[in-house]
C-alpha cells in the first residue's frame, strides 16, 4: 500500500520525506478559543535544493504554490476585512477578489484560492503548536485523492461542515493544483 501522510516534522526528523520528488504539505491552523476559524494551506512542491530546520521552523530552498482553504464562521467579528489585511492566525496572503467565496448554511463560508501564491526560491513551515497540524502528503498515483481526504477530513470531521460541499472544495483546489502541474511540464519541457 502506497504511504499517504506523515507528520512533516516527524517525517523529517525520521528522513522519512523524499525531496528528489514533487512533494505536497497540508498545513492546518485554527482559532479554538474565540471562534471555529480555520486557514488550511497546501503547498505543492518540487526539486528542493536545500532545507533548513530549527527548533520553531523549517525553511524549504524550493519554489511553493500555495493554496488557501480558510473556513470562516458567521461569528467571525472582521469577516469584511481583507484575508492579508487579518491579524494573526486569521490572514493569509488573498484579497477577496482573489479567492472562490463558498456560503454555507447560517452564513458561514469558505473561502479557496482562485490561483496558487507563488512563493518564489524558498518557502517556510511553522512547526505546529496549540492543536494545529502539518502533514506532508506523498506523491503517489492517488496524491490527489489523498490530498482531498485529508482536506475533507478537517472541513467535515473537524469543523463539523456539510459533506455536501466538499465536491465544490475539491473542484477548486484540483483547478489551483493544474498551475502546479502545469508549471512542472513547463519546466521538464513537456510543454
Amino acid at each position: 500500500m502506497a504511504l499517504k501522510w506523515i507528520d512533516l516534522f516527524e517525517g523529517l526528523m525520521k528522513e522519512a520525506i523524499p525531496f528528489d520528488e514533487n512533494g505536497y504539505i497540508v498545513k492546518a491552523t485554527f482559532d479554538t478559543e474565540a471562534s471555529n476559524y480555520a486557514v488550511i494551506e497546501l503547498i505543492a512542491f518540487k526539486n528542493v535544493k536545500n532545507m533548513n530546520m530549527s527548533d520553531k521552523s523549517v525553511t524549504f530552498y524550493s519554489d511553493g504554490y500555495k493554496v488557501f482553504v480558510a473556513y470562516e464562521p458567521a461569528t467571525y467579528r472582521f469577516r469584511f476585512q481583507e484575508p492579508y489585511l487579518r491579524d494573526g492566525i486569521y490572514q493569509f496572503p488573498v484579497r477577496f477578489n482573489e479567492v472562490e467565496a463558498l456560503e454555507l448554511p447560517k452564513h458561514d463560508k469558505i473561502f479557496i484560492s482562485k490561483e496558487p501564491y507563488m512563493s518564489q526560491g524558498s518557502f517556510n513551515v511553522d512547526r505546529p503548536t496549540g492543536g494545529n497540524i502539518t502533514y506532508y502528503i506523498y506523491n503517489n498515483e492517488k496524491v490527489e485523492e489523498h490530498i482531498f481526504q485529508f482536506i475533507n477530513s478537517i472541513l467535515v470531521d473537524d469543523l463539523r461542515i456539510t459533506k455536501s460541499v466538499m465536491p465544490q472544495v475539491n473542484e477548486h483546489v484540483k483547478r489551483n493544483l493544474e498551475y502546479f502541474y502545469r508549471a512542472e511540464r513547463n519546466a521538464s519541457g513537456e510543454g
